[in-house]
């Protein structure tokens, strides 16, 4: 009876380091998470802006068609470092078409789309870059 009793006794105080080692765990993956999410909340989100702005009747227009991924992701980062907004229409599309990917050309023609208003700040940015890079078509600013 007595060795039940004991066994019964560290099967308790086990169970109750256990625990509480497992709610200690839980709760510092909590805080891991929430700064995660401070971390996060302070980048600007462009597409946003972009739809803000265009709701709130500022027009826009298609600025550049793209060739690659890597282009778009350039480009875009450096508009973005400009505090330019912009949009991206099939972006993702040759994955589903079976584009070609890497520098050649690929299926479907990725559209950048930017505000009026930005037109000649972007244009100065990318032409820069457009000396190094084919598969870019600049529109005319509308």
């Amino acid at each position: 009876m007595q060795i039940t009793l004991i066994v019964l006794i560290l099967v308790a105080i086990f169970g109750f380091l256990f625990y509480n080692k497992y709610i200690k765990n839980r709760k510092d993956n909590k805080k891991i998470e929430d700064q995660k999410d401070n971390e996060t909340e302070n980048i600007p989100d462009f597409d946003q802006a972009f739809f803000e702005r265009t709701q709130a009747g500022e027009p826009y227009q298609l600025f550049l068609t793209l060739a690659t991924q890597q282009d778009c992701a350039l480009i875009r980062g450096l508009l973005q470092a400009e505090n330019i907004p912009t949009y991206i229409e099939g972006e993702h599309m040759n994955n589903i078409y079976g584009g070609i990917t890497g520098n050649m050309t690929s299926v479907v023609g990725i559209k950048l789309y930017i505000l009026c208003k930005d037109y000649d700040t972007a244009y100065d940015i990318v032409k820069n870059f457009k000396a190094d890079s084919s598969g870019i078509t600049i529109h005319e600013k509308q």
